[in-house]
């Protein structure tokens, strides 16, 4: 009998269920995907400490289903409000109230079921994309692949139950209090509408712009401080920004509509009158919902830009940090016959296909090293790059580094000879090379090399030496703490240059591309998913929250509308009405978590645009970000515009 009481209702009430069952739709599309890609074997096969990954979506899926269950909530509300009268009319029939209460909880099952069901469908495909693209970073051989995985469905079921069950608690409590006259009239009781003072809202407004700035000042220090302390600075900051940006969502709203009301010219104008009564009764009744609402999005697209950058940028700069599968690189004076010991410690563990012993020279009176020809070109032979040919007049600079590379092209062109040794060197005809060969450290220390002849370059001290070997299998993680260990014992005794002493400070570097790439990649990747996962998410919380709030006064606007349509109003002008008054709505708490995402891709930009070697990369995943908001974001918008005019408007208008 429930059942099918249950799902006539569902047929009848399904413009209300329209976007809380997308909502919960998507939300378990997205948890499922991401948790059996952190579940997935072939992913945690990949490096020893995948398992980040695992764990950061664990924690941030405890977290979704927390923050979901409110929403769920705020969304079970709203549907109890379109159903009061519905409900005060079983109970005059003699309906029991735990009937009722039974009948509106199998309702919520049946949706909740069929949302479960649908979003592991979605979740399934949308894992194997996930799926591809981490093994696209890790340039592991893959093909699209549907791979179902019972244990991340058994745990999606769980954390949807507990949000769900959450949910429903609240709205049986609500059925049980409810009185039938409550349910009758609650829909009937007029609104206040009572702001603050114009002077009082300027005042906090004010108030809230300088504690963002001191937000920002802050945050600005805290990025030039190396120490623990940095943390302390950046969370302060982040709490004042997110504060003013809460109380400028509060003020501001406010502001406008004072200030509009206070020009006739503007208020009386064709429809403006009521225009302004229904905004100032959605400023009045959903103003904190909107401000929270301003504050999620700021977190959620701030987090997906970071996550999205991060993870980006350092994959683009990994071909670039380690280009060589092992190096070490030491700044001394030392004999090539010291790094002899340290292949042989190589080649027991693993087998040495090729390497190369050679010096960054000190060019005198040049902040530049200088590699000799034939090292250069064994480099590149490693590397499987072509060689590259000068005559013993000429040099060439290679430089891995875009943001150096035009100040070179303009250097050349302004001095295209340099004099070493009292010999003259010109540029040779492609003076400029770019493939990536890892210039702080091994080949070269400031992003730039100077090549040179191999009889212009040997007349040069050689202070640093470096030696860069070509593993069979590319090496394993551990040879990097193999090698530290080997290097700092007493096994390994080097060879000072004649006439030459040891820096009181050595500095050493050891590099192995396995370790990079199981460590530091595995980190900017859990990073990435992580802050996807969690800003997408929010996103549609966010979005949802927004939605439900809109409609939950679709009653009320439907009676004013029917006011001004018996004043004559046209239905065109109460189309363009309903778009305007529902874009402000939606507009507000978009203005500042966009604005501030545009100051920090462009502060990213300045401060560390320098540091990604892809020319770029922080514009366009900045852009990728706002384009993703603003796909999600608008089809809540364009959802909601269409349930509010098929209720709103004449039925000679749908």
């Amino acid at each position: 009998m429930y059942a099918k009481l249950a799902f006539r209702n569902i047929r009848r009430s399904l413009r209300d269920y329209i976007i809380y069952f997308v909502t919960l739709t998507l939300t378990a599309a997205l948890m499922y995907s991401f948790l059996a890609l952190g579940l997935s074997p072939d992913i945690l096969a990949m490096t020893e400490n995948m398992s980040m990954l695992t764990t950061g979506i664990l924690i941030l899926s405890v977290l979704i289903a927390f923050m979901s269950s409110f929403v769920i909530g705020y969304a079970v509300r709203f549907m109890l409000g379109q159903r009061k009268k519905e409900f005060a009319a079983y109970e005059l029939m003699g309906m029991e109230v735990k009937t009722i209460r039974n009948l509106f909880l199998v309702e919520n099952g049946i949706i909740g079921g069929g949302a479960f069901l649908l979003g592991a469908l979605v979740g399934t495909g949308l894992s194997g994309l996930l799926n591809q693209v981490i093994q696209n970073i890790f340039e592991v051989p893959h093909t699209y692949r549907v791979l179902f995985s019972f244990r991340a469905w058994g745990m999606t079921l769980f954390f949807f139950t507990l949000m769900y069950g959450f949910g429903m608690f609240r709205a049986a409590s609500v059925i049980r209090r409810q009185k039938v006259i409550d349910l009758l009239y609650d829909n009937q009781k007029n609104e206040e509408i009572g702001f603050q003072s114009l002077l009082r809202s300027v005042l906090t407004g004010l108030l809230s712009i300088a504690v963002m700035v001191a937000g920002v000042i802050l945050l600005e220090k805290g990025l030039h401080i190396q120490t623990n302390e940095a943390l302390l600075y950046c969370g302060g900051a982040c709490l004042l920004i997110l504060v003013a940006v809460y109380e400028l969502h509060r003020k501001i709203p406010v502001l406008l509509y004072l200030l509009a009301k206070r020009n006739p010219q503007r208020k009386y104008r064709e429809e403006n009158l009521f225009f302004l009564g229904q905004i100032g009764s959605r400023i009045q009744s959903s103003g904190r919902t909107m401000a929270v609402v301003t504050i999620l999005l700021t977190i959620s697209l701030t987090t997906m830009f970071i996550g999205l950058t991060m993870g980006a940028g350092y994959k683009a700069n990994m071909e670039a940090y380690y280009p060589y599968d092992a190096g070490v690189a030491i700044d001394a004076p030392l004999t090539k016959n010291s790094m002899d010991t340290v292949r042989s410690f190589v080649e027991k563990r693993c087998k040495v296909e090729d390497s190369a012993t050679y010096y960054l020279y000190t060019v005198p009176g040049k902040s530049i090293e200088a590699l000799s020809l034939s090292d250069y070109n064994h480099l590149r032979d490693i590397l499987g790059f072509s060689s590259v040919s000068i005559s013993n007049n000429e040099f060439l600079v290679h430089c891995d580094t875009w943001n150096y590379v035009d100040d070179i092209q303009q250097r050349l062109e302004q001095q295209s000879k340099i004099t070493l040794n009292g010999q003259t060197l010109t540029a040779a005809e492609t003076p400029i090379l770019t493939e990536p060969m890892e210039q702080y450290q091994m080949a070269g220390t400031n992003g730039y090399v100077l090549v040179l002849p191999d009889k212009v370059a040997s007349q040069l001290p050689g202070e640093k030496i470096r030696l860069v070997m070509k593993l069979a299998d590319g090496g394993y993680p551990e040879l990097r703490s193999e090698l530290r260990q080997f290097l700092n014992s007493g096994e390994w005794l080097p060879d000072i240059q004649p006439g030459q002493e040891l820096p009181e400070k050595m500095t050493m570097g050891i590099t192995v591309k396995a370790w990079g790439v199981a460590n530091s990649l595995t980190g900017f990747t859990t990073l990435s998913f992580c802050g996807l996962y969690l800003s997408i998410i929010f996103i549609i919380l966010s979005c949802s929250v927004l939605a439900f709030e809109q409609l939950s006064s679709i009653d009320k606007n439907r009676k004013n509308y029917a006011v001004i349509d018996r004043l004559g109003v046209s239905s065109q002008k109460q189309v363009a009405l309903i778009r305007k008054e529902l874009s402000t709505v939606f507009f507000i708490p978009l203005l500042f978590p966009i604005i501030l995402t545009v100051f920090l891709i462009a502060g990213t930009q300045l401060l560390f645009g320098k540091s990604f070697l892809q020319e770029g990369l922080v514009l366009f995943y900045g852009m990728v970000t706002i384009l993703l908001f603003c796909a999600i974001y608008l089809t809540y918008f364009g959802a909601t515009m269409f349930l509010f005019k098929k209720v709103i408007l004449r039925p000679k208008i749908r």
